[in-house]
C-alpha cells in the first residue's frame, strides 16, 4: 500500500521525498499521513469522493485538494488538521455551536443529492434494514457475553421497538460520532473520519453525542439552538439509536477480539431509556 501512496504522491506533488506513516488514531478506511518538510497531508483509499469534497467546501471537514482512482480505488488528498479534542466540559459550554455544526451537514442539499442514490425511499425502511445487518452479525457470533439472557431480551426489546419509531426526513449523518473524531482548531471546529457517511435519522449522530457527552438536563438547549422540538418521540429516537450503536460498537468489538463489556453496559441501559453509566456530568 505504500507504493500505492508514493504513485499517488507524485501524480500530483511532483517528485518530492515524503515520509509516510499511519495515523495515530485509528480510521474506517485505509488512511495515510504524508510529510515533506513542513507540509503535511493525508490520504485515503476507498472512500465517496464527492461527498468527501462537499464537506470540504461546507467546511465541516478538511479539505480535498486531489481526488482520482488507482488500481479501481478512489481515493482523496485531503489537507492535514491538527488540533485538540473537545470534552464533556466543551459539550457542555458550546452546545450551540455544535448545533450550527451539525444543522450545516444535516441540511445541505447537495450532499443530500450526492447520497441520495444509495439510500431507501423511507424511514422505515432504511431502519429495518439496518437492523437486519446488525441482527445477521449478532447470529453469527457465538461469545459467551452476547449470550446473556439480559442482552437477547433487550436486543429483541429493540427489535420491536424500531417498528414504533417516529418517521423523520433522512439527512447526512457522521457514521461515528465520538470525541476522537471531532478536532477544534484555530476557533473552528472539524469532524474527519467521514468514510461511511450515509442519510439516516437526525439523531443518529447528534443524540448520540448528547447522550455519551451531555447531561440530559441540557439536551433542550442544543434542540433549540437546532431548531427542532423536544418531544417523546424526538427522546425515544434518541435512546434507540444510541442503543442500537452501542451494540452495534459491542460487535465490532467481539469481532475484533477486544472487551465488548463497556458498550454492552451502554446498550443495556440505553435500551431502558437510561442515562450514560460511564458519564460523570457536571
Amino acid at each position: 500500500m505504500t507504493h500505492t501512496i508514493k504513485v499517488i504522491l507524485r501524480r500530483h506533488f511532483g517528485t518530492k521525498e515524503w515520509h509516510i506513516t499511519k495515523p495515530k488514531d485509528g480510521q474506517q478506511k485505509a488512511c495515510f499521513v504524508a510529510r515533506h518538510g513542513s507540509e503535511r497531508v493525508s490520504i485515503k483509499i476507498d472512500v465517496p469522493v464527492a461527498p468527501l469534497q462537499r464537506l470540504g467546501e461546507i467546511g465541516v471537514a478538511p479539505r480535498v485538494i486531489a481526488s482520482g482512482t488507482i488500481d479501481d480505488m478512489s481515493y482523496v488528498v485531503q489537507e492535514y488538521i491538527t488540533g485538540n479534542y473537545p470534552d464533556r466540559r466543551w459539550f457542555a459550554g458550546h452546545l450551540p455551536i455544535l448545533a450550527a455544526f451539525i444543522q450545516r451537514y444535516h441540511n445541505d442539499q447537495t450532499l443530500t443529492t450526492l447520497l441520495g442514490a444509495n439510500s431507501f425511499p423511507g424511514y422505515a425502511e432504511h431502519v429495518a434494514f439496518d437492523l437486519a445487518l446488525l441482527e445477521k452479525r449478532f447470529q453469527l457470533l457465538q461469545f459467551e457475553e452476547l449470550r446473556a439472557p439480559e442482552i437477547v431480551s433487550a436486543f429483541e426489546k429493540l427489535k420491536v421497538w424500531s417498528k414504533q419509531l417516529q418517521a423523520v426526513t433522512l439527512v447526512p449523518v457522521h457514521p461515528d460520532p465520538n470525541t476522537k473524531n471531532i478536532l477544534l482548531s484555530n476557533d473552528a471546529m472539524l469532524m474527519v473520519d467521514w468514510d461511511d457517511i450515509q442519510l439516516s435519522d437526525p439523531v443518529r449522530d447528534a443524540g448520540l453525542l448528547l447522550w455519551w457527552y451531555v447531561a440530559q438536563r441540557q439536551w433542550s438547549e442544543f434542540f433549540e439552538a437546532y431548531g427542532l422540538p423536544v418531544d417523546a418521540g424526538l427522546i425515544e429516537r434518541i435512546y434507540w439509536w444510541t442503543a442500537r450503536t452501542s451494540f452495534a460498537v459491542a460487535l465490532w468489538c467481539v469481532e475484533h477480539r477486544y472487551d465488548c463489556q463497556a458498550f454492552l453496559l451502554d446498550f443495556l441501559a440505553a435500551v431502558h431509556m437510561e442515562s450514560n453509566p460511564h458519564a460523570v456530568f457536571d
